[in-house]
């Protein structure tokens, strides 16, 4: 198992980048060139930064979506985190519509 405390520095390198979307969309050529097109400081790592401002840019008519699922993801979260505080004690009336 790889030693996540050396890579858990909040940026992707190419390896990591290449792991993380290579769903057979783009082949490992394609990746690398995307990955150097979102690397815009050309440090050869790409970090959250980077990667919101390409996507940022290219999102076009799904920025209303992406944004609607944002919302919808953190009223989950807080739901979740609600229930976690609440504990589950058998108050499933409290989920009722």
């Amino acid at each position: 198992m790889m030693d996540r405390r050396k890579h858990d520095d909040g940026k992707l390198s190419l390896d990591e980048f290449q792991a993380f979307f290579s769903d057979g969309t783009l082949n490992e050529e394609e990746l690398e060139k995307l990955f150097h097109t979102i690397d815009s400081d050309n440090t050869s790592n790409v970090d959250t930064k980077e990667l919101c401002d390409y996507f940022a840019k290219h999102m076009g008519d799904y920025e209303g979506v992406l944004a609607s699922l944002e919302t919808l993801n953190l009223s989950i979260l807080r739901a979740m985190d609600f229930t976690k505080k609440v504990g589950m004690r058998n108050d499933w009336h409290l989920f009722r519509l």
